[in-house]
């Protein structure tokens, strides 16, 4: 009995050593990625003031980069995920209000930030979908600047961001695509098509539309990397996906969130977004997407 127990209490010991050498390694691992920093080149934007620009900038934010969604109607924040387990994490005030960076910021803050992903300090910015802003105009990323400095103060404040152990451990094992300052290529320097409905200009829409972050780059679909449990796959946005699909299914999907035969598209898509495009965005993204190869759900 006394030898049974002796190896019981050796084994679950050495279950134990493995267990904290995993918790070790993983929080060492996680808060190196967190502490890392970056030095993009940010070159110097010229932020425009007239009311042109400033309602184009509203747009772009709204409708097409939905910076909104994450940041609030007024840009004074949202707590996008609540979670022990995976963390908490703040899409902050970015306006001139109590607890806002906007008076803190300057253009070259806030075009490291929405282009590269990275604060002032250098780190990398959790869940800023800097893989799509990436592929910002500059003109473009000038007008969303300009529209983010302009709205009123708000008065709001939010916790810092912290993630909780299943986080740690999908960032540590590379599963998590939390840090885009990470994997994007900085150097890229894009440039707008003529605003038409045209396929290059659809392209250009799904790109700082980020749909390639749920719909794959492949915009085929299938799991989400980084959704919350239960968040059903996304559909399949090449013909091999909606070849049934007419353009005014298209629309309605953009417009109202529901599918042919009146079936509802799970809210983790940003129809309430998309609604505010215009027809002729709409009808370029959707140029795009039917010049795209057929592909079947999920396939690069």
């Amino acid at each position: 009995m006394n030898k049974i127990l002796k190896w019981v209490g050796i084994v679950l010991g050495a279950v134990v050593a493995i267990v904290l050498v995993l918790v070790i390694c993983t929080y060492v691992l996680s808060s190196r990625a967190l502490g890392r920093r970056y030095a993009p080149t940010v070159p110097t934007v010229s932020i425009p003031t007239d009311s042109a620009s400033l309602v184009r900038g509203e747009h772009l934010a709204s409708a097409i980069a939905k910076c909104t969604d994450c940041h609030g109607e007024h840009l004074g924040g949202t707590m996008k995920i609540s979670d022990p387990a995976f963390g908490h994490l703040a899409a902050p005030n970015l306006t001139r209000g109590r607890g806002g960076f906007g008076a803190t910021l300057t253009n070259e803050d806030w075009v490291r930030a929405v282009r590269h992903g990275v604060a002032p300090d250098g780190r990398g910015l959790l869940l800023m979908p800097a893989e799509a802003y990436i592929h910002l105009d500059t003109a473009d990323l000038a007008a969303i600047i300009a529209w983010a400095r302009s709205v009123p103060p708000v008065d709001s404040q939010w916790p810092a961001s912290q993630l909780g152990p299943v986080a740690r451990a999908l960032l540590a094992t590379g599963k998590l695509p939390l840090i885009a300052a990470a994997y994007i290529d900085h150097s890229e320097m894009a440039t707008a098509p003529p605003a038409d409905t045209t396929v290059a200009y659809g392209r250009y829409l799904a790109q700082i539309g980020g749909c390639t972050a749920c719909h794959n780059a492949a915009l085929s679909g299938g799991p989400i990397a980084g959704a919350p449990p239960g968040t059903p796959p996304a559909a399949n946005l090449t013909p091999g996906g909606i070849a049934s699909y007419t353009e005014a299914d298209f629309f309605r999907a953009l417009r109202e969130g529901k599918r042919p035969g009146d079936v509802a598209i799970n809210d983790f898509m940003p129809w309430r977004f998309t609604r505010l495009m215009t027809d002729p965005e709409i009808r370029a993204v959707w140029k795009y997407l039917r010049s795209l190869p057929a592909k079947e759900l999920g396939q690069q």
